[in-house]
């Protein structure tokens, strides 16, 4: 700390200087002057803790030079050095808030016990005043939060104008405009089956990413306020003239679905409710952009819902499905007629999205019910189906769908993977028919010479892919399989122990005993007649 030591005496003023232990204060810097006016010009230069000073001086004296410091600070603790004479005279001091007197002459230990008592108000008053500004700070930083009640409390309960004293409205920083008109606007962010907002850490991370998002896009649009979620609704306050207010409402509706579509991929909605010149109706317009957010699931997402055009939004209208044009889907799908199925699907998509206006929701159930009936055909029928963890997620993204066009697209694509199994199904059915005939064919025939081509021929197949078939099937090779069977036949003869092995080579379809030996090993790992004797 510093202190200021003003006499006109310079033996008072090295007095003071030198007797006292400032230290013990916590002052570490004196300074010193010796009339008014040099005092002045050292205050300005650096502003002390603690002026103590004479009173009658030349150029200017103590008064005048406290009344001059009064101008700029009215904290500072004075202390007037006064003799008997001047006493009366320093009495004119009072009204300038002096701390404390001292009557020269005075011995040290008095001046010591004065300036502790004066310094000690000083460290109180310096606490009083921090904690002060402490509170004062948290205050300042409390506002916006204060604000954002008072809003959301002025548009869920309701108030009037003579409700909100003006000391409050400046207190929390409001626009005077927002008592005399306008709107309440609330935003519905989807959390969609993603990855990414399937934590609840995650999901509320993107809230506040949200809220920033409203901020900033408010703020540059002008006279609203972005408040807090009720629920996954964030609710927005615009306030104007009508027609600008409405415009204005539209702009930032548009810019909030753009950025957060755009920036975190996330899909949104917005309600917006009429404008009203009371703030007292307030209520009915967030009440009126919440119920128009309901739209979301018959009109789908990233759309904006005004309340001023709620009447051409469709109604709950639940006619009956269109089974009949189903049934008849599901029995081309059966027949594995394509041109046909989607023939019949493009009726049923007409009469869902041309003929009426649907809503989305029924949309997704007149969609969702034909899958499931169609599965159940299959199943009924006993052909291919769907495994039920890839047809549970084709539900999901069904009903996901944002929109009417991305729905039959799903659609669309499902009845070209439903016809793709069957052709697998009745492929692999044809497929197992020939290799049953090969199969045939050879258990009739292995004794003699068979031509693999020769059966090729008779099925109307090439003999590359009827042997790609066969093994495929089989999982081994005409020839390979040949040979195993002619060996098993051979070994059953010998087991009778009534023909010849030349006899058995024979009868097995091998011309050459020697090439059939040669066989029967590769096969068993021993020769035809260690196998007779049993070795």
């Amino acid at each position: 700390m510093k202190v200021l030591l003003v006499d006109d005496d310079a033996f008072v003023v090295n007095g003071l200087k030198s007797m006292i232990g400032w230290e013990r204060y916590g002052i570490d810097e004196i300074a010193t002057a010796y009339d008014g006016e040099d005092a002045w010009q050292q205050f300005q230069q650096g502003k002390p803790d603690l002026l103590i000073t004479d009173v009658y001086m030349p150029r200017m004296n103590g008064l005048e030079l406290i009344k001059q410091i009064r101008t700029v600070d009215a904290e500072l603790p004075v202390v007037i050095l006064s003799g008997y004479g001047e006493f009366d005279y320093a009495k004119e001091a009072i009204h300038l808030d002096v701390a404390q007197y001292i009557l020269k002459p005075a011995v040290f230990t008095e001046i010591e016990n004065i300036l502790n008592d004066v310094l000690s108000e000083k460290a109180l008053a310096d606490r009083k005043k921090q904690y002060f500004n402490g509170l004062l700070q948290q205050l300042e930083q409390s506002v916006p939060i204060l604000r954002e009640q008072f809003l959301f409390d002025m548009i869920t309960i309701g108030m009037k104008r003579k409700d909100a004293a003006d000391s409050k409205i400046q207190f929390l920083q409001l626009e005077e405009s927002v008592f005399h008109g306008g709107l309440v606007m609330s935003l519905l962010l989807h959390r969609e089956r993603k990855r990414k907002t399937e934590l609840e850490k995650d999901w509320q991370l993107y809230k506040f990413a949200v809220y920033n998002v409203a901020q900033e896009i408010v703020a540059k649009a002008g006279q609203g306020y972005v408040l807090r979620y009720m629920e996954d609704r964030l609710s927005i306050v615009m306030f104007g003239e009508r027609e600008e207010t409405l415009s204005r409402a539209q702009r930032v509706a548009e810019e909030l679905i753009g950025s957060i579509g755009t920036y975190l991929e996330l899909n949104a909605n917005v309600g917006i409710g009429h404008w009203y010149g009371e703030m007292s109706s307030y209520p009915l317009s967030c009440k009126e952009s919440r119920e128009l957010l309901t739209m979301s699931e018959y009109e789908g997402y990233q759309q904006i819902f005004d309340a001023r055009h709620a009447g051409e939004y469709p109604g709950e209208a639940w006619p009956a499905y269109p089974l009949e044009q189903i049934r008849q889907l599901s029995e081309a799908l059966l027949r594995s007629d394509l041109p046909y199925v989607m023939q019949r699907w493009a009726k049923i998509e007409a009469a869902l999205l041309h003929e009426q206006r649907y809503s989305l929701k029924y949309v997704k159930t007149v969609c969702i019910t034909m899958i499931n009936a169609l599965v159940l055909s299959f199943m009924e029928e006993g052909t291919a189906k769907p495994e039920l963890g890839q047809l549970a997620g084709f539900l999901q993204t069904l009903q996901s769908a944002q929109d009417e066009q991305s729905l039959m697209n799903h659609i669309s694509d499902m009845l070209k993977q439903l016809h793709g199994l069957l052709d697998q199904k009745n492929d692999a059915g044809k497929q197992h028919t020939y290799v049953q005939y090969v199969k045939k064919a050879v258990s009739e025939q292995y004794m003699h010479n068979i031509s693999f081509s020769q059966l090729a021929d008779e099925l109307h197949l090439t003999r590359n892919y009827l042997s790609g078939i066969f093994k495929a099937v089989t999982g081994d090779s005409f020839s390979n399989y040949l040979s195993l069977y002619r060996i098993e036949r051979a070994k059953e003869l010998m087991k009778t122990q009534r023909y010849m092995i030349y006899e058995i080579s024979e009868m097995v379809g091998y011309s050459d005993p020697a090439y059939f030996s040669r066989m029967f090993k590769n096969v068993t790992g021993i020769s035809p007649t260690d196998y007779t004797l049993g070795k």
